[in-house]
């Protein structure tokens, strides 16, 4: 561990991602970091050059060392986002123009959209770049378009939506976090194909992950089998069902649906069993690492290259260089973190990635705490107890890793976790490997009936497990609030114990027990934060009216529908968890006046109920479109601020902005600010 501490990659790695999270969230212009860096860059050069002489102090050299790479970071996060360069197409945007671009990616279609990643060629006539998001509109003549046909069309390039209610899930942050900053929506009959070849590796991947995907439609694979062999053999998650999906999610098996870190390790230990023989040649351990590396990268480009592949692959490209080295534990160490230097370096949005987090965390989980795990039951005499321990322990030691990342992210923990890996990884080579058998069989049409049952059979058996697992509902744990406070000190408290038991120290006690009692001071703090704060929110809900009046960690939900149901509300789920409330009542009818806060609140439905009252409300409240004159109620009452929720006609939506503005009235429409919170 002492070794570990030391190795130069874990420092400058560290001031590497610090530097990408500054220039990420507190954007420099170019030019200025431009000279930050050759500053830098200058002054070590100096040092390093005294150094060599009669320079004394080595710990500045250090230290203006991680200054450069912090500055390194900025600058790369800077010139990723491509916003910033002259050639990006929002540079050219207009209330409409003729967008030329190439399908890059093939999304997950919406119920009422297909949708996908696009790379924009040129805007009306002149030559640009950058990312989009396409949506196409479903109908009648529906049609899946391919990764590198290209396309014309007249639209406007709008921005992503952002949430409109709070702690629901940005997806408009995740797509800039991709390089994606606007979206298009269209219909099928205005896009125009363009006959132009523009040919690359990505786009050969596709097109031949394409053509397995036509030979396996020709044998009779259910959805969900067809859905499983498109995920873990080609990397492609699009057409797994929304249920299979939540099942594999609640039974903590979601990984597996993933092509990533854990298959790719599944492979590398497969191929290194295969090619140990070769060991015995000269040279042979070269050997047995080329062609590792070379089978890995294959399976990344049957794949079609995605990201969280090509991610996998490099990483376990390092390892097994590591270990032609030295095969040693450490080595696989030093190969992990200089693979993530690296990547981050190439590419720094990839800090960013939900699993380019977990694949790290999750491989530093096992090659940490595997050996402490696995040693605490004696070597067992009988190979099945002992294998079924060892993938336990592997199980455990990953899930350690992963699981504040799953917490912060997903806000659940699924109990039988280990019951779902214990059953199914040790069969995931094995799923993989007759995987990849029946897609090269299929190719040369040459695929035996007997074994696409075989194969078929296996999967649904899977499915079937999986499905029980999820439905065992009291042993998932969901809504689950966790902060990014405490996820840094729960990761935290993994390294201090960690720590503490490879070397049991009174001292290395001590951090340990004070990290934990710095956990529990953000738990405390958060909950003492909650239970402080009280308001009343207006939440958005098209053709609803909704809101919540929180005291506490309590709140009180006023609604307009005739039944309530999860799927409906859940921003309302998400606005729980966020705020980590405890109890939920929901009540009827809305009432036409509400007093919050020395406030008084007027709210105007359909019926029209609001004359004559002895009153002059502070804020006024309009839902489901009451047709009234606006201007008679503005200049009558006089309140200071006109509320619209999402249950109101947007044309009158429109009137009403207008009509406020020439009163001087602030107006907020809940389905274009979002939702308004007015605080205690």
């Amino acid at each position: 561990m002492k070794k570990i501490t030391q190795y130069i990659p874990l420092h400058l790695s560290l001031f590497l991602v610090l530097g990408v999270l500054f220039g990420y969230y507190n954007p420099i212009p170019t030019n200025i970091i431009l000279i930050y860096l050759l500053v830098s860059l200058g002054l070590l050069g100096l040092l390093f050059w005294l150094n060599k002489s009669y320079f004394q102090y080595k710990w500045i050299f250090q230290l203006v060392s991680y200054i450069t790479i912090f500055v390194i970071g900025i600058v790369n996060i800077t010139i990723q986002d491509s916003s910033h360069q002259n050639a990006h197409y929002s540079h050219y945007r207009s209330n409409e123009n003729q967008i030329l671009f190439q399908i890059d990616k093939v999304l997950k279609p919406t119920l009422y959209h297909t949708k996908y990643y696009a790379r924009v060629l040129q805007i009306d006539s002149i030559q640009c770049e950058g990312e989009i998001l396409l949506n196409i509109k479903k109908d009648s003549i529906e049609k899946t378009l391919r990764v590198g046909e290209i396309y014309i069309t007249k639209s406007k390039l709008h921005e992503i939506n952002k949430p409109l209610n709070p702690y629901s899930f940005d997806y408009s942050n995740y797509l800039k976090k991709q390089g994606i900053l606007h979206q298009i929506s269209v219909e099928n009959t205005s896009l125009l194909a363009i006959d132009i070849k523009i040919n690359g590796l990505k786009i050969y991947a596709a097109r031949w992950r394409d053509k397995i995907q036509n030979s396996l439609h020709k044998y009779p694979f259910q959805d969900n089998e067809m859905a499983i062999i498109n995920a873990i053999v080609l990397g492609q998650r699009q057409s797994i069902s929304k249920d299979l999906l939540e099942s594999y999610a609640g039974a903590g098996a979601i990984h597996i649906l993933a092509v990533s870190g854990l298959h790719v390790g599944i492979l590398f230990l497969l191929l290194s069993f295969l090619f140990s023989p070769l060991e015995k040649l000269p040279y042979g351990n070269h050997i047995k690492t080329l062609l590792i590396v070379l089978v890995l990268w294959g399976f990344a480009l049957l794949t079609g290259l995605s990201g969280s592949v090509v991610r996998a692959v490099s990483m376990f490209t390092f390892i097994a260089i590591g270990l032609s080295i030295r095969n040693q534990r450490s080595s696989v160490l030093h190969a992990l973190i200089t693979s993530f230097f690296i990547l981050v370096l190439i590419h720094p949005l990839f800090i960013f990635d939900v699993g380019f987090q977990m694949s790290y965390a999750a491989v530093l989980g096992i090659v940490l705490l595997y050996p402490k795990v696995n040693a605490l039951i004696p070597r067992m005499k009988w190979l099945i107890p002992r294998k079924i321990w060892q993938l336990f322990s592997v199980s455990v030691t990953a899930t350690i890793g992963t699981l504040p990342i799953s917490l912060y992210y997903f806000h659940q923990f699924p109990g039988l976790f280990f019951l779902s890996n214990i059953v199914i990884v040790p069969f995931l080579g094995i799923i993989m490997g007759v995987g990849i058998l029946v897609v090269i069989l299929s190719l040369f049409q040459f695929l035996p009936s007997f074994i696409v049952q075989i194969y078929a059979g296996v999967l649904s058996l899977m499915n079937a497990f999986i499905e029980w697992v999820a439905h065992q509902e009291q042993f998932l744990f969901k809504n689950i609030s966790f902060s990014v406070f405490a996820l840094i000190a729960s990761y935290f408290v993994i390294a201090m114990g960690y720590r503490w038991w490879i070397e049991r120290k009174t001292a290395r006690l001590f951090t340990f027990l004070i990290a934990i009692v710095l956990l529990q001071g953000v738990f405390i703090f958060e909950k003492h934060q909650t239970e402080t704060i009280d308001e009343l929110i207006i939440f958005h809900k098209a053709r609803e009216s909704i809101y919540g009046i929180k005291e506490g960690n309590k709140v009180q939900i006023l609604h307009s529908f005739d039944s309530i149901k999860d799927g409906r509300i859940r921003f309302i789920n998400n606005y729980k968890v966020g705020l980590s409330i405890k109890e939920l009542k929901f009540v009827q009818p809305i009432p036409n006046v509400m007093m919050y806060n020395k406030n008084t609140i007027l709210i105007v439905d359909s019926l029209e109920v609001y004359q004559d009252i002895p009153f002059k409300p502070n804020i006024v409240l309009l839902r489901q479109s009451p047709r009234i004159n606006l201007e008679r109620l503005l200049q009558e009452y006089q309140p200071k601020t006109l509320i619209a929720d999402g249950s109101n006609y947007k044309s009158y939506v429109s009137s009403w902005r207008e009509t406020c503005l020439r009163n001087d009235v602030k107006f907020h429409y809940t389905g274009v600010e979002g939702a308004y919170v007015l605080k205690q």
